[in-house]
């Protein structure tokens, strides 16, 4: 009952923080993406040339990941497909947390901290050293 409890007061409060905080850091930090010059042209070139959604490359150094449909979805849809990731994450978190001999509140959050340091490393470095990233999007991924 007690690792039930644990478990629940952990996803619920870990999701809540996660969430507040992608939104205080959306509504500080400068958007991600920049717009293109001319987007229709844009769009129309890409759209000519590719089968479907995928990511695709070129030797001159473009990297784009296309999405054909359009970005005017549900903002609700949107919102409640991020809260399930954010409360997914909490419930993995605090599974983690329940299974390390942890119990002082310092040392869980420091363990947890470094860990997602250390798996954001693997999430985005990669595409940075690979396929060429900017610098800024290695850095928006740490946000």
């Amino acid at each position: 009952m007690m690792l039930t409890r644990c478990l629940i007061t952990g996803t619920l409060t870990g999701g809540l923080a996660l969430s507040v905080r992608n939104w205080v850091t959306a509504a500080i930090l400068p958007r991600r993406y920049k717009q293109f010059r001319d987007s229709h042209a844009v769009v129309e070139a890409i759209r000519a040339n590719v089968s479907g959604n995928d990511i695709y490359t070129a030797p001159q150094g473009l990297f784009v990941s296309v999405s054909l449909r359009s970005r005017l979805q549900s903002f609700g849809a949107c919102i409640a497909g991020q809260l399930v990731v954010e409360f997914a994450v909490a419930l993995g978190l605090s599974l983690l947390v329940l299974l390390t001999p942890l119990r002082s509140s310092i040392h869980a959050a420091g363990f947890l901290g470094l860990a997602g340091l250390i798996a954001g490393v693997e999430t985005h470095v990669p595409n940075w050293n690979w396929a060429g990233f900017p610098t800024s999007y290695l850095l928006a991924g740490r946000a």
